[in-house]
């Protein structure tokens, strides 16, 4: 059997046939590229559109590998964009990635349309390299509440003539602050006047409640029952708020009798009653000390001295005009 060559366009069919045979083959070893990328950005508005000073949300969301940290392109980086509140937050999507959602509140002041952020995000790791990605395009426009179609202009307001019509609140707010600045001056006047009705009470002389003390203290019957320190405690007690509201005498730090020895030394009272004073003092320091327990008749004489006492140095009252 003989076989035929081929003409010369049987030679150019075949040759162009093996080339493309040879060029799929080659095409056939080489990966294909990889469509499931670990590092993924997602850019969401709550709106694209806005007037100026409204507030818009915008979310970005990255997947990455675990251990890695995003660094976005800061939207407050751009002239028309202004951030208002910026929040962060992370959760696994498996046991190799992360998410990492970027909530932001912006707001623009500039009419026209603005990117959210312009830059690449750096996915940083301290195992590799740094793995950079553009930011997905974002634009917001902002417009005019003028150039909105649901917002009718106001109608032209004619010219006022000045002066122009005189409220009618005026004159009554005048009227009532008038009234009020009245009723203030005439209750000052009143309550600058002095007072000749009502008078206070003068205080108690101190005589008056040194001798009702001294009844009281008959009223217990220390005398009648020998209870000796009761008696000439009170009574030395009774002695002293007297000179100290008589002679306004004031001795804090001292005792008792200290202070009775030394209100007896002054020039406030005479002989006779500093030399009272001391008799009534020797017999109290005695019982005080000595251990003395006088009997009822002495109980009686140092009772009988502190009244007259204070009988004989009582202030006299001056009735007022």
């Amino acid at each position: 059997m003989k076989c035929r060559m081929p003409n010369g366009e049987g030679r150019r069919a075949l040759a162009l046939a093996c080339l493309l045979s040879v060029t799929a083959c080659q095409r056939a070893e080489e990966p294909a590229p990889a469509t499931n990328d670990e590092y993924a950005i997602t850019v969401t508005l709550s709106t694209n559109r806005i007037l100026i000073g409204d507030l818009v949300h915008a979310r970005v969301d990255t997947t990455h590998p675990v251990g890695t940290r995003v660094e976005l392109p800061d939207p407050a980086g751009t002239e028309a964009m202004v951030v208002r509140q910026r929040r962060t937050a992370s959760r696994p999507v498996d046991e190799e990635r992360v998410r990492t959602t970027h909530h932001y509140t912006l707001t623009s002041f500039q009419l026209g349309a603005h990117p959210v952020a312009t830059g690449e995000v750096r996915f940083v790791s301290t195992e590799t390299d740094p793995v950079m990605r553009e930011y997905p395009e974002t634009v917001l426009d902002v417009v005019s509440a003028l150039d909105d179609d649901t917002v009718e202009p106001s109608p032209i307001k004619p010219v006022l003539e000045w002066p122009g019509r005189f409220p009618r609140w005026v004159p009554v707010m005048i009227g009532i602050g008038l009234l009020a600045l009245a009723i203030g001056l005439l209750v000052a006047r009143v309550l600058s006047k002095p007072r000749t009705i009502l008078h206070q009470a003068p205080p108690r002389p101190a005589h008056e409640t040194a001798l009702n003390a001294l009844r009281m203290l008959l009223g217990k019957r220390y005398i009648e029952s020998g209870q000796v320190d009761p008696f000439y405690t009170e009574l030395s007690l009774i002695v002293r708020r007297y000179l100290e509201d008589r002679f306004h005498l004031r001795a804090p730090e001292s005792t008792t009798e200290e202070f009775i020895r030394d209100a007896a030394n002054a020039r406030v009272l005479t002989a006779d009653h500093q030399a009272l004073v001391r008799d009534f003092l020797e017999q109290s320091d005695l019982v005080k000390f000595a251990r003395y327990r006088p009997g009822p008749g002495d109980m009686q004489e140092a009772y009988a001295s502190a009244e007259r006492l204070i009988r004989e140095t009582t202030e006299e009252r001056k009735e007022p005009a």
